[in-house]
């Protein structure tokens, strides 16, 4: 089979796992160099990958159901001879079989995994990281990798991040106190503790989260005295991509405002609680940390509840540690 030179790859959702999955990208373009390349992808993560060299194009896939995928299915129908499907959902699947008559996908559980997961049973995935395993999705093709995380920052993206940070002089450290699931969120009152001895050692404290993170910076405002410089919230993604670039550290929780830091190189201090350190962690100069409970990972992305009633691992995660290796990290 002679190779392609017309690729398209899937990936989605969530954000965080969309910007992992960019890490097939080098290794792809280096296997196959005279390929065009295209992605699939939610229209809110679009701009993160608009822009990206040798990316051809960006197809925005809506979000509302099953039969939404069929619109684009139709659009892209027959126009590549191989398909990279990293979501493996009913959506992606949609659009795949319609795209190209090859393809290869994501599959990070057995078939009877995916069926015991129906019942609730979902062990963490600690194998390797995420970005190992997608490359796993390309091993049959003879690309090697992962390679490194791309996201675009536009010029407007750019100015955007300028204007929210305009008057904040180094250092500067963000903090992204929120998280989708309640169980992989640190405590407020903790980030709270790290940004007031931070700042009382003339750091500067950005927040660093969206919209759906505003009960968490309220609460984190209610429970800090430090002086907050700037309030990222209300950027685009890609805008919040290029604002922590030119932050000096970031402290989060495991989500995907993590990832946006190991894209654009910013070191980044990340909270590991219910989740697997070895898949989700930030590579170097980021660094996780974790108390490494018995009873964690006790899940692959996070839930309401802990399984065991008492979410020791977060709740046990002291400031003080937290702040050490911040300090370490910002001499650094």
């Amino acid at each position: 089979m002679s190779d392609p030179s017309s690729i398209l790859v899937i990936r989605y959702s969530a954000m965080g796992d969309v910007v992992l999955a960019t890490s097939v990208l080098e290794p792809l373009r280096a296997r196959f160099p005279g390929a065009r390349i295209e992605w699939v992808t939610d229209a809110l993560y679009a701009p993160l990958l608009e822009g990206l060299p040798g990316l051809a194009a960006v197809h925005r896939l809506s979000r509302e159901g099953p039969s939404s995928a069929l619109p684009l299915a139709a659009r892209l129908r027959g126009r590549f001879d191989l398909v990279i499907d990293l979501q493996n959902k009913v959506r992606s699947a949609v659009v795949a079989r319609a795209a190209a008559p090859l393809r290869t996908a994501f599959k990070r559980r057995s078939a009877l995994r995916a069926l015991l997961s129906v019942f609730g049973s979902d062990p963490p995935l600690v194998r390797a990281h995420q970005t190992q395993l997608y490359g796993e999705a390309l091993a049959a093709l003879g690309v090697s990798g992962p390679g490194p995380l791309e996201i675009s920052l536009s010029p407007q993206a750019r100015a955007l991040a300028a204007d929210a940070l305009q008057g904040v002089e180094a250092p500067a450290v963000a903090l992204a106190p929120g998280a989708r699931w309640a169980t992989k969120r640190w405590p407020a009152e903790r980030f709270a503790a790290v940004a007031d001895a931070l700042h009382a050692e003339g750091v500067r404290i950005v927040l660093c989260g969206g919209p759906g993170d505003r009960d968490a910076f309220a609460a984190f405002r209610a429970a800090t005295r430090a002086k907050v410089a700037a309030d990222l919230s209300f950027l685009p993604l890609d805008a919040l991509a290029a604002a922590i670039a030119r932050v000096q550290l970031l402290i989060a929780c495991d989500s995907g405002p993590v990832h946006l830091a190991t894209a654009v190189g910013t070191p980044v201090l990340a909270l590991f609680g219910p989740t697997s350190v070895a898949r989700w962690g930030p590579p170097p100069p980021g660094r996780a940390l974790s108390l490494g409970l018995s009873c964690s990972p006790c899940s692959n992305h996070g839930g309401d509840y802990c399984p065991e009633g008492h979410h020791r691992c977060l709740a046990d995660l002291a400031p003080q540690a937290v702040l050490a290796s911040a300090r370490e990290m910002l001499r650094r």
